[in-house]
């Protein structure tokens, strides 16, 4: 008796080659499941991008792109904003550049008051070379 191709596995040997063409079904499952997502993500964007443009005039548009690529995480949060705003019927025109300026405004005023610079001064922690004025 030969041990070809066509002889039973060993049951270890059985076991393992399941095992790996589990992982790899849920491996590619895994992959689908990421590129669906990715995908929905970027259909989410364009409309986001549409609604956008839709909203804005061409030169509060520019400015708006001008400002995300100094400060993306701004430019998101304004064009939040904006949809917000839109969803909500406050916005019935296309806004103008100075509209933009005057909501880029109003959200640097909400955010302001949570960043705020403090100065820690280093202090000597000398003290045999001082002189205690108090207790003379």
């Amino acid at each position: 008796p030969g041990g070809g191709a066509t002889g039973a596995m060993k049951p270890d040997e059985e076991r393992r080659a399941k095992q790996m063409a589990a992982s790899q079904a849920s491996s590619e499952q895994d992959m689908q499941k990421m590129q669906e997502q990715r995908q929905q993500q970027q259909e989410m964007e364009e409309k986001k991008r549409i609604m956008i443009r839709s909203i804005l005039e061409p030169a509060a548009l520019e400015r708006l792109s001008t400002v995300g690529i100094v400060k993306p995480e701004k430019q998101q949060q304004i064009e939040a904003m904006l949809l917000q705003l839109a969803q909500s019927g406050q916005i019935q025109e296309k806004l103008s550049e100075q509209g933009l300026i005057s909501l880029i405004e109003r959200a640097d005023a909400a955010r302001a008051p949570t960043s705020s610079v403090k100065f820690q001064r280093k202090r000597r922690d000398d003290d045999d070379d001082d002189i205690d004025l108090d207790n003379l």
